[in-house]
């Protein structure tokens, strides 16, 4: 019987941890490596003089970016707030969009790029500003805290059970 009690024990233990594996990965799949793609995507811009792939992929980061918000909730700042990213990025958008077609050997393209590259620079760290906050979000805290309950819960169960067992194991009716 008590054999019966641990392997139920066990398989929830199991059920448990893979389903918080689980939450785990999508959770950085939703919340963190869109801002890792938009980091990646805004080096290359801060490397990049070509106007068509900047745009490209000026866009792409609007794509990988929530519209608003900020993921600092205890003090937030204007650097982390993401509707405020996004409207820098349209701006960078305004901006490539009036070099594109330009050529390139003068000095105000030349000085219009490396504004942009300044920009790209200074949202990515804005980016890596955010992205511990994203792990530490109001929704992972409150998963993360039920999730913890419920391991402790089975193990308070299987501990009442073992001692029921144990107990009834030295009583006289065995």
């Amino acid at each position: 019987m008590a054999d019966r009690y641990y392997q139920a024990a066990i398989i929830g233990m199991f059920a448990i941890i893979t389903f918080g594996a689980y939450m785990a990965y999508s959770g950085y799949q939703n919340d963190v490596y869109p801002l890792d793609i938009s980091r990646g995507l805004l080096d290359r811009i801060a490397a990049s003089k070509d106007p068509e792939s900047i745009l490209v992929d000026l866009h792409k980061i609007k794509q990988h970016l929530p519209e608003k918000g900020n993921p600092v909730w205890i003090f937030p700042t204007d650097t982390t707030d993401f509707g405020r990213i996004q409207k820098d990025v349209d701006s960078m958008i305004t901006s490539v969009e009036e070099l594109t077609g330009e050529p390139s050997n003068k000095a105000d393209f030349n000085t219009a790029m490396i504004h942009l590259q300044g920009e790209a620079i200074q949202i990515r760290q804005n980016l890596m500003d955010a992205t511990p906050y994203m792990y530490a979000s109001f929704s992972n805290i409150v998963f993360s805290s039920v999730w913890i309950a419920v391991i402790l819960g089975i193990f308070a169960i299987m501990k009442r059970k073992k001692e029921q067992l144990k107990a009834y194991d030295k009583s006289d009716d065995v």
